[in-house]
């Protein structure tokens, strides 16, 4: 088991990476840490303790919160002032961010890049920086702070995060319809996208059995959510997005970006079973039993401009996936050598 060191102060992240203790793997709650690459021997930062919600301003849609706070934590406070932080996710607010496991739930919804305002960090040296700001006008220069999203924390070690909140809506109502075959479940999905108040979370699903079913958060007024119910032969479900899918005991887990247009394309693609999720805003995952079947699919999702990469199975596995851009991978390297050009952050 590798050496963790736990901060129960902010202040203390910065003199710990000062000391210079070789590799460093950021861990939060440590429920995303099966989809990254072993690293035997790094000393491990976990944030946990780092939790809690420093600064709630409701008038100005606002808040500021420790990177080790749990996501259900400030929705309960939230709750209470009629707002909410508009995007899907679980675990702590730090990883839910720098991990970024969900994206947008449909065209157009909240997602954790537009919702970061600005960040207090510290680079791989114990260098402390600040990037963004608390409030959302502002012209405070790059915004480096949302290169956390998506990042793992290997760029940087975020300490403080300030968020864009919204007020939650007049009606919400999460509805499903279920067991259905593949053609009636995308000509559901696409009346959802038709309708006048687009849903704000929209998800289209397979059990491992093969069928399919689409769900939805309606939201608006109450009028005109329980009329689209209606008129679309909807029920009531208990809240929550699919994605990301829980680890099969084997096979692989592959995540990719797939846009609607590509959706039926995709669907005729996937493994003959096994468990499959899309989310509005183009997230997919798919379970595959086999590398052989995984291959099939990645080569799917090169052929038509469909990114994609394994987050779960084997270590040997995790991290393959289409070819990356070669401007993208550029950037990447030099966005790695500029920040941490040591390479302790794993």
């Amino acid at each position: 088991m590798n050496a963790t060191f736990a901060p129960e102060r902010v202040e203390e992240v910065a003199h710990w990476l000062r000391q210079r203790p070789g590799r460093v793997r950021v861990v939060g709650g440590g429920s995303r840490q099966h989809e990254l690459p072993d690293c035997d021997g790094a000393a491990r930062l976990g944030l946990g303790r780092l939790s809690a919600i420093e600064r709630l301003d409701p008038g100005d849609l606002t808040c500021t919160v420790l990177p080790g706070l749990e996501r259900r934590e400030l929705d309960a406070a939230l709750a209470g002032h009629g707002l909410e932080l508009p995007c899907l996710g679980e675990g702590t607010l730090g990883g839910l961010f720098a991990s970024d496991p969900v994206g947008p739930a449909a065209h157009g919804a909240g997602n954790p890049r537009g919702l970061l305002l600005g960040c207090d960090a510290v680079l791989a040296d114990g260098t402390p920086f600040k990037a963004g700001a608390r409030v959302v006008k502002s012209v405070a220069g790059f915004d480096v702070h949302k290169l956390l999203v998506g990042s793992r924390g290997t760029l940087f070690v975020a300490t403080r995060l300030h968020l864009r909140l919204q007020a939650r809506p007049r009606a919400v109502r999460w509805v499903e319809r279920d067991e259905l075959a593949i053609d009636e479940a995308l000509r559901l999905c696409r009346a959802l996208r038709e309708l006048p108040a687009a849903p704000d979370v929209l998800a289209l699903r397979r059990s491992d059995g093969g069928a399919y079913a689409v769900c939805a958060r309606l939201v608006g007024r109450t009028r005109l959510v329980d009329a689209a119910a209606t008129q679309l032969a909807l029920q009531d479900r208990e809240p929550g997005a699919p994605l990301p899918l829980p680890s099969p005991a084997t096979g692989e887990v592959v995540r990719g970006l797939a846009l609607p247009s590509a959706l039926a394309g995709l669907c005729g693609a996937l493994p003959a079973r096994g468990a499959f999720a899309w989310l509005g805003g183009g997230r997919f995952e798919a379970c595959s039993p086999d590398p052989t079947t995984t291959d099939r699919l990645l080569a799917w999702c090169t052929a038509n401009g469909c990114p994609a990469t394994i987050v779960a199975g084997p270590a040997s596995r995790r991290g393959r996936g289409t070819p990356l851009d070669p401007g993208e991978a550029r950037l990447a390297h030099g966005l790695r050598t500029a920040l941490d050009p040591d390479g302790i952050l794993a």
